[in-house]
C-alpha cells in the first residue's frame, strides 16, 4: 500500500514538469479529454463545484468560465496547490484551493455541492468505496458527478513492481510501478518511479452502485481525426490502449 507521506512527495517533485508536459495545447488533457468532458457539463450557474484532484488547477480554472457561486479545488500536494494559487492570483479567480487528502472530504459538509468532478486521480486511490461513498454524501440530490479515469486497460499495463514489461495484466491488483512521461522527456528532472493502483472497469462501476449513485453515461473518447495525418503513430497508439474513461454519474 502506498503511503501518503511518498505521494505527497512525489507529486510535490512533480509538479512544474507535469506542468510543462499537460499544458502543449496538443496534449491529450486538451485534444481527447476535455472536448469529451465539455459535453457533459451542467448548467453550472451559481452552483457549488469541488475538483478532486485538481493539481494545478487547469480543470478548475475552466469550469470557473461557468460561473459557478463557489468552486473548490482540492490537492494533496502542496507544491500543486501553491502553483495553483498564483495561477488563480494571476487570473483574480476566485477559487479556493485546499491542500488536503480527498480521502478525507470531512472539511465539506454534506449535500453542500452541486457538482463534483474530477480528472486522473483516482487510480492513485486504493479505497474507491469509501471516496464514493463520501462523494454521495457530499452531493445534493440530483447533484452531477463527472469522473475522468485513466482507461482501465491503459492502467492494465503499468509494470507491477520489480518488473519493467509494458504489457496488460488486466486483472492483477498488484502495486504498479513506472516513470511518468512528464519527467521520462524532461531533461531537467531526474528519472524515478511513481507508484498507483489498477483498477478494472467493473471496480468502477460497482463502487458507483454499490455507493447508490446512478451511471448516466460512460464515454471512452476517440483521439483527434487530424492526428491521422499530423502523428498517425500517435492515433493508433492511442486507438489500441485508451487513455480515458470518462463516468456521468447522477445522485
Amino acid at each position: 500500500m502506498m503511503k501518503k507521506k511518498d505521494i505527497t512527495i512525489n507529486w510535490n517533485k512533480m509538479a512544474n514538469a507535469y506542468e510543462d508536459f499537460t499544458n502543449s495545447p496538443n496534449s491529450y488533457s486538451n485534444r481527447i479529454e476535455w472536448p469529451a468532458i465539455k459535453l457533459l457539463i451542467p448548467n453550472l450557474e451559481n452552483k457549488a463545484i469541488i475538483d478532486l484532484g485538481c493539481g494545478t488547477g487547469r480543470f478548475t480554472f475552466l469550469l470557473e468560465d461557468y460561473h459557478p457561486k463557489k468552486i473548490i479545488g482540492m490537492d494533496i500536494s502542496s507544491e500543486m496547490i501553491d502553483m495553483a494559487r498564483m495561477f488563480g492570483k494571476d487570473k483574480k479567480s476566485t477559487i479556493e484551493f485546499i491542500q488536503n487528502d480527498i480521502e478525507d472530504l470531512s472539511c465539506i459538509e454534506d449535500e453542500s455541492i452541486d457538482f463534483v468532478f474530477s480528472s486522473t486521480t483516482f487510480h492513485y486511490l486504493k479505497d474507491l468505496k469509501r471516496i464514493m461513498q463520501e462523494i454521495k454524501r457530499i452531493l445534493k440530490p440530483g447533484g452531477l458527478f463527472i469522473l475522468s479515469v485513466i482507461h482501465p486497460v491503459y492502467s492494465a499495463q503499468y509494470p507491477i513492481i520489480n518488473d519493467e514489461e509494458w504489457k496488460v495484466k488486466y486483472l492483477n491488483k498488484e502495486l504498479r510501478a513506472y516513470i511518468q512521461p512528464w519527467i521520462e522527456y524532461n531533461n531537467e528532472i531526474e528519472n524515478y518511479l511513481s507508484f498507483s493502483y489498477h483498477h478494472t472497469m467493473s471496480d468502477y462501476i460497482n463502487n458507483i452502485i454499490e455507493a447508490e449513485l446512478m451511471i448516466k453515461s460512460l464515454s471512452e473518447p476517440l483521439p483527434p481525426e487530424d492526428w491521422k495525418a499530423s502523428s498517425l503513430s500517435r492515433y493508433n497508439g492511442y486507438m489500441n490502449t485508451p487513455t480515458y474513461a470518462i463516468f456521468e454519474i447522477k445522485k
